[in-house]
């Protein structure tokens, strides 16, 4: 019978075997009947009673055969060049085998109008550009982000070592550093066409305006500034990445309303003449980039099944067919695939993966061949915002913060490129192998002075509704939380004195209450205890709490893995959010003896109780009530709306979610009615008030000044 291949698998039904490279694994019949069927089903769900009539062919199958079948068919089809299962499980539905380039249902196009692209000037509102998905994702997560090797000294290390775990770090002066850009806002994510003649960049106005911006470069001195605006009153357009070999510029255009969302080539080969093509439709706003092969023939990109906070999947879409292969299948949490980069020649394709952990795994895919290589694993947890490859394609390069870590393709070294104080990296495109066009956005520093808390009072009654700015001191306010005891009290995070502190408000008047190590790591997840006396915050991944009574600070848990926290219900302890190792799960932690006992073992963030007492929590984008931490837990809810946060948030009989265009809704559990509302702010996160139901607060974000830079390194002596 003809062989078959599933990844790095071949599958040779005839003698009941699967062979890689190093071996050969012989099958027993049932297993290679088993393998067999779902390989006549690629990507299909298949339920457990079909497996029953197709394989079992009996009436009655006990369901503990039928796991344990799929269990050693698993075990069987593990491969350290798969980094996840090739059978998937289905929640209530049943089992697919997902393979490397295989093809899954076409993406259907929006039946609602297409957005249009114009180069007028016309300004609009409510518009966000992509990248301000990593940051809203931070700040849901509650994790400390912070750069990898920011912290690591200079190393001497042989020529022969492997450097597995630490990089080499070189010390790097700045030779020149100059502005290049003057426009208010955010100008970020510049992109280096691949002749290095045309610069693309994308540009946050204050008043919400996103417009891509494409500059011709080495015009001579004393020549006029060129550059051509991509812009419109319908759209925000962001700009993705030059296609390999050419002067085309793909980029993702999405209505305001996130209704509407399409992929487009802009082709600036006549610069500053240009054509554009609408290439496919999208789901709407992502977190990553997308590419467009050297050929034209495929787009890559990454997508979510469940919303913004969902796990994305890996997939290549053929633009003339529009068939839709999956590379690789999302894992079961965490942000999944994130950023990517083809090579110069369009040959390779980089992409990093973020497991539930965030920890960022960085593999190359080479699409003639179907595999994907893990090149390096970072151990700790962060948002890396920029992916590239160096200009001889020889290494990677991964820009955070104040360094650049290069990853050799070849032989996995790493070294790290470690930049005198003051010079933040965020993003960057090379011209040189020691010269850059770079933003200094990054996941934690620019959201030092680009964060504010709103009050919002009759939110789903337009004619009625009124905004209020809490502050107007200078410097970033985040979290929020309603005193459960007192209408007129909250506490809340504000950087205003040079450091994130916890601050209350009482009646009016604001109170700092700690006075933490000054740093720029943001405080977070702000939670009061059911009798008012103590509010639990994190920080760097530790836990604290402050004691309202005795007005005194407790250093509870100092792991640095701790991220979300909510009280029990009887106030005794609280449900934390752990990072330990590749696994982010739920533990609950005891007040009084300090224990901490697992409640989840598949992944779980963002517990909740409802007004009964009952524990829910997060998982892949859906809501799911507690009952064993395994699979008992019962699944409530799946976000399928890419205009929300697949995150609710429960306050009483009431379900809350948002969308960081502004959209908002409430679902009142008791009715079933079903209210939604668009605000005229980029919605970072919303505080329910537990006091009055027609009023709520919400984090927003507001632009900061951030301008693009060039510089150039060399060595330091």
């Amino acid at each position: 019978m003809d062989k078959m291949q599933l990844g790095p698998w071949t599958f040779t039904p005839g003698d009941y075997s699967i062979r890689d490279k190093a071996q050969r694994i012989e099958l027993e019949p049932l297993l290679s009947k088993l393998l067999h069927y779902f390989i006549e089903h690629p990507g299909k769900i298949i339920s457990r009673q079909q497996l029953v009539d197709a394989i079992w062919q009996q009436s009655y199958v006990d369901d503990n055969a039928i796991n344990r079948a799929m269990s050693e068919l698993r075990k069987a089809l593990q491969h350290p060049d798969v980094p996840q299962s090739l059978i998937k499980t289905h929640h209530r539905k049943g089992y697919s085998l997902q393979l490397p380039h295989q093809p899954d249902a076409p993406i259907e196009p929006s039946a609602d109008e297409k957005p249009k692209t114009s180069a007028g000037s016309t300004q609009y509102k409510r518009s966000i550009p992509l990248w301000l998905v990593a940051l809203a994702t931070l700040l849901l997560v509650g994790t400390a982000a912070v750069y990898y090797f920011s912290s690591q000294k200079p190393a001497s290390l042989s020529k022969n070592s492997k450097l597995d775990d630490k990089p080499q770090v070189l010390q790097m002066d700045i030779v020149t550093r100059q502005k290049i850009t003057w426009f208010k806002g955010i100008e970020s994510r510049p992109l280096l066409s691949a002749d290095k003649q045309l610069l693309a960049y994308s540009h946050s106005q204050p008043d919400g305006t996103v417009r891509a911006i494409v500059r011709k470069l080495g015009m001579g001195t004393g020549s006029a500034l060129q550059e051509v605006v991509i812009e419109g009153n319908n759209s925000l357009y962001s700009i993705q990445t030059w296609q390999p070999l050419s002067r085309n510029l793909l980029v993702q255009a999405i209505s305001k309303d996130g209704q509407r969302c399409e992929y487009q080539n802009y082709d600036f080969s006549k610069y500053p003449q240009y054509q554009v093509k609408t290439l496919t439709s999208c789901a709407g706003l992502n977190f990553g980039t997308a590419q467009q092969s050297a050929d034209g023939q495929w787009l890559y990109y990454s997508k979510g099944s469940g919303g913004l906070y969902s796990s994305n999947a890996l997939l290549a879409e053929n633009l003339t067919t529009g068939a839709v292969q999956t590379l690789l299948a999302a894992p079961s949490a965490g942000l999944g695939v994130t950023m990517l980069a083809l090579s110069a020649d369009g040959s390779k394709l980089a992409y990093i993966l973020m497991p539930e952990s965030n920890k960022p795994d960085i593999y190359i895919y080479d699409p003639s061949s179907r595999e994907h290589t893990r090149l390096a694993s970072l151990p700790f947890p962060l948002i890396l915002l920029g992916l590239d490859w160096s200009n001889d394609q020889s290494s990677l390069i991964l820009p955070g913060g104040d360094g650049i870590l290069q990853l050799k393709v070849a032989d996995k070294t790493k070294s790290l490129l470690k930049f005198p104080e003051g010079v933040i990296v965020g993003e960057l495109t090379l011209l040189a192998e020691d010269q850059a066009y770079i933003s200094s956005f990054t996941a934690g520093s620019a959201s030092q002075n680009a964060m504010q808390l709103i009050k919002i009072e009759q939110p789903f009654n337009a004619a009625k509704r009124k905004i209020t700015v809490l502050s107007d001191t200078e410097g970033s306010t985040a979290d929020l939380a309603v005193s459960p005891i007192d209408s007129s009290s909250y506490a809340f995070s504000a950087n205003w004195t040079g450091s994130w502190q916890l601050w209350m408000n009482n009646k009016g008047q604001n109170v700092q209450l700690t006075e933490l190590t000054p740093d720029d790591k943001r405080l977070s997840g702000i939670n009061w205890s059911g009798d008012g006396r103590y509010i639990a915050f994190n920080k760097q991944g530790n836990l604290h709490l402050y004691d309202t009574q005795r007005q005194q600070l407790i250093n509870k848990l100092e792991s640095n893995d701790v991220g979300q926290a909510v009280w029990l219900p009887d106030n005794s302890g609280l449900v934390l959010t752990r990072l330990q190792g590749n696994s982010q799960n739920l533990w609950q932690l005891d007040l009084v003896s300090n224990e901490l006992t697992q409640l989840t073992f598949s992944a779980g963030t963002f517990a909740q109780f409802d007004a009964q007492g009952q524990l829910h929590y997060h998982r892949d984008g859906k809501l799911l009530r507690y009952v064993d931490g395994g699979k008992n837990d019962i699944e409530l809810k799946t976000n399928a709306d890419t205009n929300f946060m697949a995150l609710w948030l429960l306050q009483g009989q009431k379900q809350y979610r948002f969308g960081m265009l502004g959209h908002l809704e409430l679902h009142d559990i008791v009715t079933g009615e079903t209210q939604s509302s668009q605000l005229p702010y980029q919605l970072l996160a919303i505080h329910p008030d537990p006091h009055n139901p027609d009023q709520l607060y919400a984090t927003v974000f507001v632009t900061p000044e951030l301008a693009l830079e060039f510089i150039q390194w060399k060595p330091k002596r």
